[in-house]
């Protein structure tokens, strides 16, 4: 009896094929084993995602697998149907899903192999038909051990030519060469490896600082290994006592925990937290792990040692084990979304997973999202330990965009605190010298010729400098339209606040922690420690510095103009606000003396007032019922569809056709659409979004799976965030 393969392949394909298995490799076929197979005319590397002996439709015909790459499956049959869910909610390809969760062992490399055709044979022992060149290319060919072929680097390498693919390509096209994808061997670690490098943890964790009560549904459901979902909302003192609280309890319990954090460097400063504890392994995960660490963690994992992987989005895939506990702190922030293919939302997918493994999902924050809020609320599972002490002396300066970057009413306060040798932060998440750069002559604004985006003049280097793709160009050079020269009138930007208190504080050492200054992580760190170390008492900074584990507080931080964010084309422009403030006024130091400045042309808006104050509650009920009124999330659902294109044409074509297929659907689904996005192009792809909005989420899904079919374009889709469906 055949036996048939289920196969995904890692390439944007919403589709699962079918393929016959040799009887050779009948042993080898499971569900998790990579292979290699027949797609269209290429031999691709790909899954099997599931067998099946019932032959598919009759009249189609099934091409067998090529080769059964493993003898074991790399992950097992639960982990399958989480990355497929995964998968399906956000319209990602399975296949890409499947690939971002190999470990660098695993991951398949291959490597083009041309082989000499017997036409080819025949012409060179004929030693006519060819021309110079395709003669030597056929001798190197003809020499290869049988069965083998030649690299085209190799090829190039012996006959000293230029434009080997094109040479190439055209023998194959008169039938003299054949190219073909070959799997790389890679050394597998045995299941029981391990190299005993990992963190071990060993400080006893902290009691809760919370009352039992509040705690014990949570507390519960980790003791009786019982899946289930919460939202902890609480100070982050709080928070953080009651989270090490429950890993101890699930480890305690024999199970392993998955925490996921938002930042790279505090995801490692948490493991190090839980350094000794309970006398097992903690490995840390994330984006910016070399292949050899990235290798290393995977082994521990893989050993059994590991009872904590902790880490940023990418860690949702580690290699765990069934788990007990996950875990998601500071849930508010948007790093957990992946917008590039395969897009996933962490948050959602870490719900997803515990629900896989039967354990405890428990997302935290002390600024939660308004959805998560809001739907742990309806549910009853939101655990509530209260709110942090009100934020005293926040002082709100109205400051209209027509006077001096610094008003008179900062300058005065920041004189005063200097005076009394406190440390000043000043916040402003705008990096650049000018935010208005024309031409004299022409009177155009200078844009990059890669990107829909004007150019923003950096001073210390004199050059316009595209902040989406690097493209910079020396501002002397003048206008690309007329070559007329570029005037630069001086804007809000980190540079500008930098000379503006030169101007006011001479004397007084700044330093700029931005992009620019502290984009490298050697410069990072050499300037944490500066500033750690008291060296400058004026720090300008982007929200960049908040993300620093570290970064030391100041008696005196002020926040300079918040409002840009409320000019967004967002419905969660007020939420991004809030918490941006937040976060930025969290840099005070506590304490007598300390203050804080915020410096607006929106005193009024609520996000504002509700930061200043420190009161998520007040906030949210103001953004509530906003929401509620305009049918925004969580009273609807919204996907917005980015397609990008190099051709513009083919791009307007393809979108209206996407647009027809929308506007078939049943009466309930209103489509936005299509538009250039806010940033038209990118790189030289150029960007057209969709927004499809509905009170149903369903009413969305069957609109993408009919018409994206269709969208033969790149593509990402961003859905609006609904962690607890």
């Amino acid at each position: 009896m055949t036996l048939f393969a289920r196969v995904v392949f890692p390439l944007p394909l919403d589709q699962v094929f079918t393929y016959a298995v040799p009887e050779a490799f009948r042993d080898k076929a499971r569900p998790g084993v990579r292979v290699l197979a027949p797609l269209g005319a290429r031999r691709e590397k790909g899954f099997i995602v599931g067998l099946a002996s019932e032959p598919p439709a009759p009249g189609i015909k099934i091409k067998p697998l090529t080769e059964v790459l493993d003898d074991r499956p790399f992950r097992e049959e639960r982990f399958l149907e989480f990355t497929r869910g995964l998968a399906a909610e956000f319209h990602s390809s399975w296949g890409e899903v499947l690939q971002a969760s190999l470990p660098p062992s695993l991951t398949l490399r291959t490597k083009t192999t041309v082989r000499l055709t017997a036409l080819g044979r025949g012409k060179l022992e004929e030693a006519k038909g060819l021309g110079p060149r395709e003669k030597a290319v056929a001798a190197l060919l003809a020499e290869a051990p049988k069965g083998k072929g030649r690299s085209p680097i190799f090829l190039q390498r012996r006959t000293g030519g230029k434009d080997i693919s094109g040479l190439l390509g055209r023998m194959a096209k008169k039938g003299l060469v054949e190219a073909g994808e070959a799997p790389v061997s890679v050394a597998r670690p045995a299941a029981g490896a391990g190299t005993g490098s990992a963190v071990q943890l060993g400080l006893v964790f902290p009691e809760s600082g919370a009352e039992p009560g509040p705690l014990r549904p949570v507390e519960s459901a980790v003791a009786a290994g019982r899946g289930g979902a919460f939202y902890l909302f609480a100070p982050e003192d709080k928070r953080r006592a009651a989270l090490r609280s429950l890993v101890r309890q699930a480890v305690g319990a024999g199970g392993r925990v998955l925490y996921l954090f938002p930042e790279v460097a505090r995801s490692a400063d948490l493991a190090a937290d839980f350094r000794a504890s309970c006398g097992r392994a903690a490995v840390v995960f994330h984006g910016r792990m070399t292949e050899k660490q990235r290798e290393e963690a995977w082994r521990v994992l893989r050993s059994g040692r590991a009872t904590l992987a902790a880490g940023t989005r990418s860690a949702l895939f580690a290699e765990t084990g069934p788990l007990r506990l996950v875990v998601v702190d500071g849930e508010q922030d948007e790093s957990y979304v992946q917008a590039e293919s395969p897009s996933f939302d962490a948050r959602r997918g870490a719900v997803l997973r515990a629900r896989a493994d039967g354990a405890v999902a428990v997302l935290a924050s002390s600024r939660p999202t308004v959805e998560a809020f809001a739907e742990a609320g309806r549910a009853g599972t939101l655990i509530d330990l209260g709110d942090g002490p009100a934020r005293r002396d926040v002082t709100i300066v109205e400051h209209a965009r027509d006077v001096p970057l610094i008003s008179a009413e900062l300058e005065r306060r920041l004189r005063t605190s200097l005076d009394r040798g406190e440390k000043a932060v000043l916040f402003l998440n705008r990096r650049g010298y000018a935010a208005q750069v024309v031409c004299e002559a022409c009177g155009r604004v200078p844009r990059c010729p890669r990107c829909d985006i004007a150019l923003v003049f950096h001073k210390a280097d004199g050059r316009l400098v595209c902040h989406y793709c690097n493209y910079s160009v020396d501002v002397r050079k003048g206008c690309g339209a007329c070559g007329g020269a570029i005037a630069v009138r001086r804007g809000a930007g980190t540079q500008a606040v930098e000379e503006e208190l030169g101007r006011l504080f001479p004397g007084v050492r700044t330093v700029r922690f931005d992009a620019d200054t502290a984009g490298d992580p050697a410069a990072r760190v050499t300037l944490l420690a500066e500033l750690r170390r008291g060296r400058a008492p004026l720090v300008v900074a982007t929200r960049l510095l908040v993300h620093q584990p570290g970064a030391p507080k100041a008696g005196f931080v002020a926040v300079l103009r918040p409002e840009a964010i409320l000019g967004f084309s967002d419905f969660r422009a007020g939420q991004k606000t809030f918490e941006a403030v937040s976060a930025m006024l969290d840099l005070r130091r506590e304490g007598a003396g300390a203050e804080a400045v915020i410096q607006t042309a929106a005193p009024v808006h609520f996000s504002i007032a509700a930061a200043a104050a420190g009161d998520y509650r007040a906030f949210y009920a103001q953004e509530i019922a906003f929401r509620r009124v305009m049918g925004y999330p969580p009273f609807a659902s919204l996907a917005e569809v980015l397609l990008q294109g190099r051709d513009v044409r083919a791009l307007a074509a393809r979108s209206r056709e996407l647009r027809a297929a929308f506007r078939k659907q049943p009466p309930g689904l209103e489509v936005l659409g299509p538009a250039f996005a806010p940033v038209a192009r990118v790189k030289e792809l150029s960007r057209v979004q969709f927004i499809l909005k509905s009170a149903d989420r369903s009413a969305i899904d069957r609109a993408l799976d009919e018409a994206l079919p269709r969208a033969r374009l790149r593509r990402s889709i961003t859905f609006s965030y609904s962690p607890f469906r």
